[in-house]
């Protein structure tokens, strides 16, 4: 058999077992240790003779095509409609958070947006949105609310626009919590916010990493109020950070006995603002994150295995393999990391427009104004699964696409190399995907997808 009829693939072992991940094609299969030695000889690019038992099993894992490198699906390249804009009611903050990216909220500049800048942007925004049916309105701070006047006027105003252009509108918006009361739980009730609310464990590392300004932790004011609004909105989101070498089992554990069923972590990113923050980059372990994952995969393995439907359900919304395990048994492709600056932007108090919120008051990220109808974007368009050297040759270049730009850009100097640290934290996590997916028999399979854990492949003729 050619070499060259052999598509790209990945192997790894996990617990005695060996793995292949097809790379183009984002699947996933176990293998004996006879064709794992093969397939090591072949990715060392020693010439081997396959016998057709091997042969048959690299074909059934997909592994062997025709002239499959002139056959690989086409990047989009545009053109995309901006349909999801993060609005920075006020870069401003009552908190002083130790990690903060946007230089204490203030992203350099500071101020509050007028109301007719406000509604500038969102009609902006149904410009920008051409024949897109939805608009996304996301409000961001800052705290954002600490301008709670404009955002329910904004959400008046985009909700009358879209009725008369025939569109829809959602709102989020990202909070401390620490101005919540029953006015703002109803509003955002009303107008079905999706709310997610920063909070980074138990009180010692909340109060460590968001105090107040003046230096007071800011746990015990935020928690009754974080409990009054699960109260009502049970799937709001739980969003931490972790600075240093957090156990981020603890921070989750913390989270789930205040309430909340969905969950994410993230690792703290560099301020491009204050580059004292190399301290926080000089703190990037990521040694907690990976000992979780792999107990996440234990977990999975037993609660499926054991057939705990309502515990999986539970599993998923704090799971960070789920996103792995869904893009393999799904064979997905993604080639952005995010929508920023293709379908996302984020736009500051002055009407600037941003590559994404986490860039405000960077110039050399605005690529427009909200009183201008073009973008400059060009550069953002292009993929980093084709563009970049090492992100082209990672086997979880399609689960990844190389990771959030301005972590890049803090971490490196460069929105299209990421760091070392997050590249093998994205790699492990589509190994241990694989792993579980491997591990599991196809009643298993069936079981997770009758009971809806996990969706359904799209069918190729749905539009």
């Amino acid at each position: 058999m050619n070499k060259n009829n052999i598509m790209p693939f990945h192997l790894f072992h996990h617990q005695g077992q060996h793995y292949v991940i097809n790379i183009e094609k984002m699947s996933t299969g176990t293998v004996d240790a006879r064709t794992s030695e093969a397939l090591a000889m072949m990715a060392s690019d020693q010439e081997t003779l396959l016998p057709s038992d091997i042969e048959e099993n690299l074909k059934k894992l997909g592994l062997v095509s025709e002239g499959w490198q002139n056959s690989q699906r086409l990047v989009k390249k545009g053109p995309y409609s901006i349909v999801n804009m993060a609005l920075l009611l006020t870069q401003s903050c009552n908190l002083k958070c130790v990690y903060c990216y946007g230089d204490g909220g203030e992203y350099g500049t500071g101020g509050s947006m007028e109301e007719k800048t406000a509604f500038q942007a969102v009609d902006w925004l149904i410009e920008q949105s051409g024949k897109m049916k939805k608009i996304h309105l996301g409000f961001f701070g800052g705290e954002p609310f600490l301008n709670f006047p404009l955002m329910k006027a904004v959400v008046e105003y985009a909700e009358k626009k879209v009725r008369e252009m025939g569109k829809e509108v959602g709102f989020s918006a990202t909070t401390n919590g620490t101005l919540l009361d029953d006015e703002k739980i109803a509003f955002i009730k009303k107008h079905q916010f999706d709310i997610g609310i920063s909070i980074d464990g138990p009180r010692a590392v909340h109060d460590a990493q968001r105090p107040y300004a003046n230096g007071k932790g800011s746990y015990d004011s935020i928690v009754p109020k974080i409990k009054k609004l699960l109260e009502v909105m049970p799937d709001t989101l739980g969003h931490a950070v972790t600075v240093g070498n957090t156990d981020p089992q603890l921070v989750k554990d913390a989270l789930i006995e205040i309430g909340f069923k969905k969950i994410s972590l993230r690792q703290a990113s560099p301020s491009l603002f204050n580059r004292d923050s190399d301290k926080i980059k000089s703190k990037r372990d990521i040694s907690g994150l990976l000992n979780v994952l792999e107990q996440e995969a234990e977990t999975w393995i037993h609660l499926t295995q054991s057939r705990d439907r309502q515990a999986l359900e539970t599993l998923k919304d704090k799971s960070d393999l789920f996103n792995g395990i869904t893009a393999l048994l799904q064979n997905s492709r993604i080639y952005h990391a995010c929508s920023a600056g293709l379908g996302m932007v984020g736009v500051s108090a002055a009407g600037d427009v941003y590559l994404c919120h986490r860039f405000v008051g960077m110039d050399n990220y605005k690529i427009g104004s909200i009183f201008e109808h073009e973008l400059n974007r060009g550069k953002y368009l292009i993929s980093p699964t084709t563009s970049n050297e090492k992100c082209a040759a990672c086997f979880a270049k399609y689960y990844c696409a190389g990771g959030c730009k301005h972590d890049n850009v803090g971490s490196c100097g460069s929105f299209t190399t990421p760091s070392e640290e997050i590249c093998h934290l994205r790699c492990r996590e589509l190994e241990l995907a694989a792993s579980i997916i491997g591990r599991l028999d196809p009643v298993d399979h069936a079981f997770l997808l009758e009971n809806q854990i996990f969706p359904p492949k799209p069918c190729l003729l749905d539009f």
